[in-house]
This record gives structure tokens, sequence and C-alpha cells, in this order.
């Protein structure tokens, strides 16, 4: 693992082609934030969102951040952990799925380091409101779920030889059986 850190910051930008109120809304949303906090995370200004993150930390929030709509910086972090004496070597952040995806069609090879590659969320670039046909309902209760059921043979028991106790009986309360005799010990003998 590397010993890289990285911060995040976000300065308002939105994704291309998304609404910048829903934008908002979502950061809002995944930072709890009050309007006061959401004005000045949009104001333009660049703010430093998380330091001292490791790198696949960073590529979770990056990934918050365009699931939501946002376009947030991910920058290295100036000189190496303290004791190392030498700066750290540069390594690219990594890449967005929108990024990876873009290679993937183009036949390029995609390097994430240390960082497993973030998850297709949308493989085939169609979302479920671009389908016309898509149309999904509830069926109601008692429906058949399964078509050819069959239903299994319901099976047989013999109780012919069982009987139930009269009201008010109290069950469990027979005599306990004789305790069998103890084990014939006369053969054994203790030697020194």
């Amino acid at each position: 693992m590397s010993d890289q850190l990285f911060e995040i910051a976000f300065s308002g930008k939105v994704s291309e082609g998304a609404d910048p109120a829903e934008v908002k809304a979502r950061i809002g949303k995944m930072f709890n934030a009050d309007e006061a906090k959401l004005a000045q995370l949009f104001s333009g200004k660049r703010i430093v969102i998380k330091k001292n993150l490791d790198q696949a930390t960073a590529a979770k929030y990056q990934t918050a951040f365009e699931r939501a709509g946002a376009r947030c910086e991910v920058k290295q972090m100036g000189g190496a952990p303290a004791g190392k004496g030498q700066a750290a070597a540069a390594k690219p952040a990594p890449q967005t799925a929108a990024q990876h995806a873009a290679a993937s069609n183009a036949g390029e090879s995609v390097d994430y380091g240390d960082v497993p590659p973030p998850p297709q969320t949308d493989p085939l670039g169609i979302t479920g409101d671009e389908i016309e046909d898509l149309s999904v309902s509830v069926a109601p209760v008692g429906s058949a779920m399964q078509d050819n059921y069959v239903a299994p043979d319901e099976p047989e028991f013999d109780l012919s030889g069982l009987d139930v106790a009269p009201v008010g009986t109290t069950i469990g309360s027979g005599k306990k059986a004789p305790d069998p005799p103890p084990p014939d010990t006369s053969g054994l003998a203790l030697e020194d």
C-alpha cells in the first residue's frame, strides 16, 4: 500500500448535463449541510473537504461526488510522511467511472494502482428513465407467483396409536421407573 496522502477539494463545479439544483440537494444530503453551508460549498471558492486521506479513501470520496453529479479535485499532498526524508513519487489520481468507461471504449488500458476500479453503475449507458417500455407493477394479493406449480403430496401419518389425555390431567406426573441395577464389577481387581 502507498504512503501517499491526498486531499479532496470542492469548488462548486457540477458535472456536464447535471441539474445544479439536484446536485446541490444531493451534496447537502451527503454532508447533512444546511443552506448556509451549501452556499459556502457552491460559492466557487476552493474548499478542502478532507485532508490526509489514503488513495483508496480519496477514490471513494471522488466516486461519491461523481454519483451526486459534482466534480471534486483529488490532489496529492506535498512531501512524504515524517521520517522518509524524500518526497513520495507522484502517482496519478484514480480514474473516475466515466473516464474508465471512455478509456475502455477506446481500447485503452486503465491503471488504478493500489485502488480497485470503481464499479460500473451504468455499463450500457442506458438508465431506466430512458426505456419507454419499462413498466412494472405489483401483482394482487393471492396471485400465483410461479407458473406450472405442482403442490407436493400431503404426507400420511399413522396416528392410530396416539391418545389424548382427559381434560384436567396432570401430564408428566407418572411414577419414575426404577433405576437399573449397577454393573457387575466382581471380576475387576486393582493391581499395584
